[in-house]
């Protein structure tokens, strides 16, 4: 039989090779008609994203026959779904580097290269090359097996260091050192000794200006982490683009500057509730849902290709040790007059005056918030500053959603640590830059004597530094300890709370006319009295906590309203089951 062309690469001396590739096709193919077991295998190869005539084109077929092991039956096996895989034995690492180099995106047996090379009990040089080095570092280190040890070694010197450095982030003794300065040109200041406390002004900005370009240098080590950690999903990430701005809602033009400014503060009070609930209804969603797919439906976010179809909790981007959340949000404080005055004054349309951060580890998740935001909003103004080549300041990915009726709010994205870093450098770069000791007299670092900030500083600096979950045990065992005495007294704070609303709820009801009377009601399995969804639905009862109404429902009529038991309710996340009650009217 002659080999085609297209397969020539993969063909022996005896052209062995294509007619064991023909053994694959389906009966309902001419294996004598080679163009037709070229076009099907051709289809087949792009189930793995490597169509045949790329893998001859970029692929040195010939050297990878000679550095595998073939299977002795054929070079291609079948997939579970259909698809056709390379089907080899790793005979030594740069065999697999080899591989990783032509086929980046390539799986073996429906695994990552990674969870092949485990499961196959691989030398531990092959798993140390794939959980340390990326593709592109590959490319560079040299082909033997010590030449690849030696980038090895080398990777996981620069880990170290980056470890080490992420480590302080959060700098006590820094810290420490500027407060000490800052209290030496106070006293002096308070003396009138002005001469004195410009010298050790010199010498504060020139600490802190130290500070600011450790803290600088520390962005571009950071950032390195997030693109080089898994770069599957960083690169959903790097495909969230630029979108054009559009500028805020304007106030009457007639009314003077001044109070134009006041409309626009006052406007904004009344779409900030509305702004706060929908950011932290999708907190809640990406916090209490298992998986990506789950987002994806609850959004109808289109997931036909399979691109979010990743491990929503993965272990190497751990957002908090102390907490299963993948995302944490803060709301910005109104801004105040003099600043907005003298943004319009400039021209600018407080575009942010309802704002909100949101905290992430994985860069995934960032890049599923935002085709959420997306699918609920229409965004402008977008810019991804992560995408920069070098890092003046901290970079965040900022966009301006229209939450309703045209108007703006502000939305930023950050990195925990890339967080971190800003929170920790805008104080050292204010004393820096600042013209004079009068202007930093006031005190920057409150958490040296506020405990709760320092603790949550510090397991954040260090989850900075860690590579893993289970390198976060100690700190969190730790932690745990200097939590229990908050824990007990928030719970003591609960208690009395409660207590003083169930004396309320009896003072009001007491004050309050008799509701008409009902028939007698039987009783949930709960214990608490039952009323009929209608009932429900009419207003107020006495006794009926507004926010549990589900539960003073028959377990009959329930099922019959929400279409599930109580206890299957019960097991739904928070936001699901608070959905289905919107829908329902009974929230």
């Amino acid at each position: 039989m002659k080999v085609p062309e297209s397969l020539q690469k993969f063909n022996d001396d005896d052209g062995g090779v294509f007619e064991k590739c023909s053994k694959l096709v389906p009966s309902d193919i001419d294996v004598s008609d080679s163009n037709a077991v070229v076009t099907y295998l051709r289809a087949q190869m792009a189930w793995m994203k490597l169509p045949l005539t790329q893998a001859c084109i970029k692929g040195d077929i010939p050297a990878l026959k000679a550095a595998l092991v073939v299977d002795p039956q054929f070079p291609f096996k079948q997939a579970p779904d259909g698809g056709t895989l390379l089907s080899f034995t790793v005979d030594k690492p740069v065999v697999l580097k080899f591989f990783i180099q032509t086929f980046p995106t390539a799986t073996i047996d429906s695994k990552s290269p990674l969870e092949y090379a485990k499961e196959m009990k691989a030398p531990q040089l092959i798993v140390d090359m794939l959980e340390l080095l990326t593709a592109d570092e590959m490319k560079v280190c040299g082909d033997t097996e010590a030449e690849i040890q030696a980038a090895i070694e080398e990777k996981k010197a620069t880990l170290s260091n980056n470890k080490s450095a992420m480590a302080n982030i959060v700098d006590y003794t820094a810290r420490e050192k500027a407060t000490e300065l800052q209290t030496k040109m106070f006293g002096e200041l308070k003396a009138a000794a002005v001469d004195d406390a410009q010298i050790t002004f010199d010498e504060l900005t020139a600490y802190c200006g130290d500070q600011a370009k450790r803290l600088g240098d520390l962005i571009a080590v950071v950032m390195n982490k997030y693109k080089t950690t898994d770069p599957r999903r960083y690169e959903l990430f790097e495909q969230v683009k630029y979108i054009a701005v559009k500028e805020q809602v304007p106030p009457p033009a007639t009314l003077p500057l001044p109070e134009q400014v006041e409309f626009q503060l006052a406007n904004a009070t009344w779409y900030e509730e509305g702004f706060q609930a929908a950011m932290k209804e999708i907190t809640a969603v990406f916090n209490e849902t298992k998986t990506c797919e789950e987002i994806c439906e609850h959004y109808d976010i289109d997931n036909s290709s399979g691109k979010w179809s990743k491990e929503l909790r993965a272990e190497v981007f751990h957002l908090d040790p102390l907490t299963n959340q993948v995302v944490r949000t803060k709301f910005g404080p109104p801004k105040g007059f003099p600043r907005a005055l003298e943004k319009m004054t400039q021209g600018k349309t407080l575009r942010d005056l309802n704002r909100v951060t949101f905290e992430f580890e994985d860069p995934l998740l960032m890049a599923l918030c935002f085709e959420v935001l997306n699918k609920k909003y229409n965004i402008y103004g977008l810019k991804n500053k992560y995408l920069q080549e070098t890092f003046k300041e901290p970079p965040n990915l900022h966009m301006n959603l229209d939450i309703k009726d045209g108007w703006l709010c502000e939305v930023q994205m950050l990195f925990r640590d890339i967080l971190l870093i800003k929170k920790e450098l805008h104080k050292f770069y204010d004393v820096n830059r600042a013209d004079g000791p009068f202007v930093v007299a006031g005190k920057l670092f409150k958490s040296l004597e506020d405990p709760g900030e320092q603790q949550r500083d510090e397991v954040d600096s260090h989850a900075a530094a860690s590579s893993s979950t289970s390198d976060l045990l100690q700190i969190i065992k730790s932690k745990n300890e200097q939590l229990k005495a908050k824990d007990e007294i928030v719970a003591q704070r609960d208690a009395e709370i409660e207590r003083l609303k169930t004396l309320l709820s009896q003072n009001t009801h007491e004050d309050k006319v008799a509701s008409p009377p009902l028939p007698p009601q039987a009783r949930t399995q709960e214990g608490t009295s039952s009323y009929t969804y209608s009932q429900l639905l009419g207003g107020t009862l006495a006794g009926v906590d507004p926010t549990k109404k589900e539960s003073y429902l028959s377990p009959s009529e329930f099922s019959k309203v929400f279409g599930m038991s109580p206890s299957e309710f019960s097991s739904l996340p928070t936001w699901k089951k608070n959905a289905i009650k919107k829908e329902k009217k009974l929230f």
